[in-house]
């Protein structure tokens, strides 16, 4: 049951983040607490490693510092990955990473398809990159709570 509860909040939360990032090109530091906080409440529940949780979030903070100094990517998308990589297993977190690479690319090849079509705004406005770690980031969630019970 808690589990169910779990996941259906972890949708909820990242959909929001979504929808929000997809609209204001920003992710609130309201969201990214409570995802972190399901991610912490995931990690204790389950008694998933918090040396590996820590490490991954780490290397997430580590590397996003480098692409946000060099202007690659935005503040809010690596607080977004460092939080989610918190309640997502060693086995599951490679393939998210490979997951959120081919559909960041999908949504940058969106982004240049809508500024060929008339639509130059939506470029100019930023990766809505959201888009791209909200569903690898759920998804493999949802395997490791279910590898987990």
């Amino acid at each position: 049951m808690i589990t169910a509860v779990l996941l259906l909040f972890a949708t909820f939360c990242l959909s929001w983040v979504t929808l929000r990032d997809l609209k204001y090109r920003k992710i609130g530091h309201g969201a990214i607490a409570v995802i972190a906080l399901l991610s912490v409440f995931i990690v204790y529940w389950y008694k998933l490693p918090i040396d590996t949780a820590l490490f991954q979030a780490g290397l997430v903070f580590l590397a996003g510092f480098v692409l946000f100094f060099f202007g690659v990517c935005g503040a809010g998308d690596v607080k977004l990955l460092a939080a989610i990589s918190l309640a997502v297993s060693d086995q599951w977190w490679p393939w998210m990473l490979f997951l959120m690479a081919i559909f960041g690319g999908m949504v940058a090849l969106g982004l240049l398809l809508a500024g060929w079509l008339g639509k130059p705004e939506w470029r100019a406005m930023g990766v809505p990159y959201a888009l791209a770690i909200a569903p690898s980031g759920g998804l493999a969630i949802w395997l490791t709570l279910i590898n987990a019970t």
